[in-house]
């Protein structure tokens, strides 16, 4: 590794801690530590478990998900375990290791070409981005947000746009990968381009999407429990949705494992627009990440160990395309 990669590498790494830092620094400044333990102490077990019902509820609709992207042959039992594996240890490990780990396990799995898998991780996350972005509309519209409401409308058009452009003049775009990627690169950038964007059809990216909403409704509801019967917060829709937008976009910007820091302080900085004491806020915000963080890491640690797990599928190869 060179002297000047080193750097960069060691700079991203210093300013992802910094934000997740920086992050934690604010959620727990001004936190009265005595309201903290009384506020998690008065957290109802019933209402717990509920959150806890949902969350599992949510990583069910991604297993379903994911065995209707992935191409034929591909197990619900090994869509499942993906998901497992790739949450728990995005949780874990920096730089979203888990879709890595996903992706090499899937491949192993169905015995599907790597580069086969790995578009439809990426259309998982496209369909995830649109989903959320979809939601912050909604937070945005019925907060009456006014011009605000501009640049996610541009980035919908501007997304479909590109789309379409890489779709109608598809021959281009591989003539121009022949031309300007000489060599073996060309012909991978081609295979991604036809898996991605040439091969996918209407109906299979709208159930995608579906089960996108799904997910996140799911994801969101966990967040409405958690506010209304965990914490006996008294806040409106648009709130919650707003505190669940701002949450989310935050868990996007890169940063520790698990978003670490970064999901209490925007979870703490969104309710405190809404009056939410800054004690009772940190205290839902540790709630709900150690739902989503801790159960995960141990099943994909726990899953992980187990012997011959990581053994591919017998018999022959699928030879369907997505």
């Amino acid at each position: 590794m060179t002297p000047e990669r080193s750097f960069r590498r060691v700079l991203l790494l210093v300013a992802q801690w910094g934000i997740s830092l920086g992050a934690l620094a604010y959620a727990l400044s001004g936190v009265d530590m005595g309201t903290l333990w009384q506020a998690l102490r008065g957290y109802a077990p019933s209402a717990m478990l509920a959150v806890l019902g949902v969350a599992a509820l949510d990583y069910i609709c991604m297993g379903f998900r994911l065995r209707g992207l992935l191409p034929c042959g591909a197990s619900y039992t090994h869509s499942v375990q993906a998901v497992i594996l790739c949450t728990g240890y995005n949780n874990i490990l920096p730089a979203k290791a888990g879709d890595v780990v996903k992706v090499v396990y899937l491949t192993k799995k169905t015995r599907h070409p790597l580069l086969t898998i790995g578009s439809v991780i990426l259309w998982e996350r496209l369909l995830d981005v649109l989903a959320l972005l979809c939601i912050s509309l909604l937070a945005y519209t019925l907060a009456d947000a006014g011009q605000r409401l501009v640049l996610p409308l541009l980035c919908c058009v501007g997304g479909a746009g590109l789309f379409y452009i890489c779709r109608r003049w598809s021959l281009f775009f591989h003539a121009a990968y022949a031309r300007f990627f000489p060599g073996r690169v060309a012909p991978l950038l081609q295979r991604l381009h036809s898996n991605v964007i040439d091969n996918v059809s209407a109906g299979w990216a709208l159930r995608g999407f579906a089960w996108s909403l799904l997910i996140w409704g799911c994801y969101f509801a966990s967040f409405v429990i958690a506010l209304c019967f965990v914490a006996d917060f008294s806040l409106t829709l648009p709130q919650m949705l707003t505190v669940f937008a701002v949450t989310c976009l935050g868990m996007a910007v890169p940063s520790s494992p698990g978003g670490l820091g970064v999901f209490e302080g925007a979870m703490v900085l969104s309710l405190s627009w809404f009056g939410v004491d800054h004690s009772a806020a940190l205290g839902i915000a540790l709630f709900i990440h150690a739902v989503h963080f801790i159960p995960l890491a141990v099943i994909a640690v726990a899953l992980n160990s187990r012997r011959g797990f990581w053994d591919g599928t017998r018999g022959p190869a699928y030879q369907t395309e997505t």
